[in-house]
């Protein structure tokens, strides 16, 4: 534990630290506020340098999902480290780390995705899994496929190569031109809909968009499709059951490659190890992170199915690494990972939790101001909305959002207003218990019930 006081903190992240998210000048003149910066967390608890103790319950950034500070993983990687720091970093080579956390791994992912590059984040996850996508293509004798098409109100990361997947000008403003072969289809928001349509009587609109761009741009120019099964930084929203069926079905009439990102929702999160099956959909390839460590160290995976693994299969290499992609201590952790969630059952943990939150939140649905709940697992969210008759979102959207993030946080629980839709989402580790999740549903209508409304 430290002993440098919140003032210091506040003053030396003032003068050496470069923020993201946050206007440069003013975090210049003043630093953050003390109560973002955190001094410890134990299982789902955080505690920020005022000495205030919350519970998070939207494990950081969605990512903590075996709580934190969890002694068995700090074990892993501590025995890893003092066996082997690095591996070896020669081509088709690895680290007996990697080798066998890919094995345990492809016990879990879809029985056709088998094979794993490793690499640090879930932005690094996305640009490798375009990469991989085009190489196929060029292997294939069709280089001219390079073209990678995303949603709105999409998150994939905010890398160079994946923020051009990522919706939203925030995301995508100040950073230079746009480069070539990143499109956009409408989002599927069936509350919202941009097709001022109802479901169940539309024709899918949102899934057949993708159709029509792929016919706007030419099949022969498109690499793949890449989605989120369940939006998350957009604030958990769940599709309809019909739309990823529909989604592959396009992708198999146009020969495109279809992109999992279960960044976010991978690992159990949503009571299912990918939520991609709970519409027994196969994707061409899997992108991962986050819950891999339990985010107690950088990691993150793209697995590639058999049959894409052996289209790219012949002379030319494929040159993509990095110098700690899959590095032994993370490759530990995850494999220890693997180990707990099978031990304590903490997939079923999040199906059968999942259901009791969403329960609770929805005693909340007959409020005036909330609306559009879905929940999946331990993964739920749902809008403070300003008028239910005509669906009409305060604007700004963070605005109301924060207010009542706020007054959450003064009674003890952390959640998550979306950058880019204002929804309040809710995913606590999945090691809560049922008396945790009741707490938190006890929290969210309290602070509903402080916050002034109009």
């Amino acid at each position: 534990m430290t002993n440098t006081s919140p003032e210091q903190l506040v003053e030396w992240s003032k003068n050496h630290i470069l923020p993201s998210g946050m206007p440069l000048g003013a975090f210049a003149k003043k630093g953050p506020p003390a109560s973002a910066i955190t001094s410890e967390a134990h299982d789902i608890h955080m505690k920020d340098v005022n000495g205030h103790k919350y519970i998070a319950g939207a494990s950081s950034a969605v990512n903590v999902n075996l709580g934190y500070s969890n002694p068995e993983l700090a074990q892993a990687a501590y025995d890893q480290l003092i066996k082997m720091g690095n591996g070896g970093f020669t081509p088709g080579g690895g680290s007996t780390a990697s080798i066998e956390y890919a094995h345990a791994l492809a016990q879990v992912t879809p029985e056709h995705i088998n094979r794993f590059m490793f690499v640090h984040s879930g932005s690094e996850g996305n640009d490798s899994a375009y990469k991989i996508a085009r190489y196929y293509w060029t292997i294939q004798g069709k280089p001219e496929k390079f073209k990678i098409i995303s949603r709105k109100m999409a998150y994939h990361g905010l890398t160079i190569g994946s923020m051009y997947a990522t919706d939203g000008a925030a995301f995508r403003t100040n950073y230079g031109p746009q480069p070539p072969g990143y499109v956009q289809i409408p989002a599927v928001h069936c509350y919202h809909c941009p097709f001022g349509k109802n479901y169940p009587g539309c024709n899918f609109e949102c899934a057949e968009s993708l159709a029509e761009a792929i016919e706007k741009e030419g099949a022969d120019t498109v690499a793949a499709f890449v989605a989120e099964p369940i939006y998350g930084v957009a604030g958990t929203l769940i599709p309809p059951a019909e739309y990823l069926p529909k989604i592959r079905a396009i992708c198999d009439q146009y020969n495109i490659l279809f992109i999992d990102d279960e960044v976010m929702t991978g690992f159990g999160r949503t009571g299912k190890y990918f939520a991609i099956e709970h519409w027994d959909v196969k994707p061409d390839l899997l992108i991962m992170s986050k819950g891999m460590t339990g985010a107690q160290l950088p990691l993150a995976g793209i697995g590639v199915s058999d049959a894409i693994f052996d289209g790219m299969s012949g002379a030319a290499p494929f040159v993509h690494f990095h110098s700690t992609g899959g590095h032994p201590a993370c490759c530990a952790v995850a494999t220890k990972v693997l180990e707990i969630m099978d031990r304590d059952k903490l997939v079923e943990n999040s199906a059968v939790l999942g259901e009791r939150m969403l329960a609770g939140i929805n005693e909340m649905s007959d409020h005036a101001h909330v609306a559009d709940i879905h929940g999946q697992g331990l993964f739920a969210g749902f809008e403070i909305i300003k008028d239910k008759g005509s669906r009409t979102s305060y604007n700004p959207a963070l605005a109301v959002p924060r207010k009542f993030t706020q007054a959450t946080m003064k009674q003890g629980l952390g959640v998550r207003a979306s950058v880019s839709t204002g929804r309040i989402q809710v995913a606590p580790p999945l090691v809560a218990t049922s008396s945790d999740i009741d707490t938190i549903c006890d929290i969210l209508k309290s602070a509903l019930d402080d916050i002034v409304l109009d």
